[in-house]
């Protein structure tokens, strides 16, 4: 464990290597592309406001407060979803470097992040385009989406760092990962309110749902400048130290079974 935390610490030192090699991995996705990097913020406002349009209508709701929620939702998605499944490949994708270059292993799992964050930040920019189309005004309480915005990074961290190191010997890990997101994309209130459940006295999906509870952490502060339930922020906090509990034990047995594993 001391010598997982010392690689940690080594790694965190080279923040210019692997902010350099993360920012690289974005622009390397659309060389020659005519757009570039605004393909990724095209691609998600095309998407909002086509599924926005439909699915707003179909459940009957305001398209000024639906779609600015509906974005907030999918942004927060997508980002989770690219820590487990992109992340996974973090060491697979880096094994030229892990094997002819001595840098400790951890420069990966943070280039990963830097990736997968910048593609989010790119699409976060999407909502406050939404958010100036439809009106949304949060209000002096801006400063509210700064605490779930880091809890947030946190689980991306943790997902990138429990998946690399499992993928890396079980090659089928991001793929399960990948499938389940997709099932808790649709019984978490991400295209719909959470609203409709609780109509319906199915109180249990949302309440016991902890990454309904971390999007509620980002979207309440972003759409009505306010903070979330307290709850909210008790559960994302559970989540928090079960995933770093989590991934401490998964450094600690894989560290030094990487190399053999690639």
């Amino acid at each position: 464990m001391i010598r997982s935390f010392q690689e940690i610490l080594a790694s965190v030192r080279l923040w210019r290597v692997w902010v350099r090699l993360g920012v690289q991995d974005v622009r390397l996705r659309f060389r020659r592309s005519f757009l570039g990097v605004g393909w990724i913020f095209l691609n998600l406002t095309v998407t909002l406001l086509a599924v926005g349009y439909v699915y707003g209508h179909l459940l009957g709701q305001d398209l000024h407060e639906f779609i600015p929620y509906l974005t907030i939702g999918l942004v927060a998605w997508m980002y989770l979803t690219a820590s487990l499944v992109d992340g996974g490949v973090a060491f697979i994708g880096a094994e030229g470097y892990i094997k002819q270059i001595s840098l400790p292993l951890y420069v990966y799992i943070f280039r990963a992040f830097v990736s997968i964050g910048l593609t989010a930040l790119i699409n976060l920019a999407t909502f406050f385009l939404i958010a100036a189309i439809y009106g949304v005004k949060p209000g002096m309480g801006f400063l509210w989406p700064l605490p779930g915005l880091g809890m947030l990074m946190l689980v991306s961290l943790f997902f990138i760092a429990i998946t690399a190191h499992l993928n890396a010997r079980f090659r089928d890990v991001s793929q399960i990962a990948g499938i389940a997101m997709q099932v808790g994309f649709y019984v978490t209130p991400v295209l719909f309110p959470a609203d409709l459940l609780r109509a319906r006295g199915i109180n249990a999906i949302i309440d016991l749902n902890p990454m309904y509870h971390l999007l509620e952490v980002v979207r309440q502060p972003l759409l009505r400048g306010v903070p979330a339930p307290q709850a909210s922020y008790l559960a994302s906090l559970l989540l928090l130290a079960v995933l770093g509990a989590i991934s401490l034990g998964v450094v600690a047995y894989f560290q030094r079974r990487i190399v053999f594993s690639l």
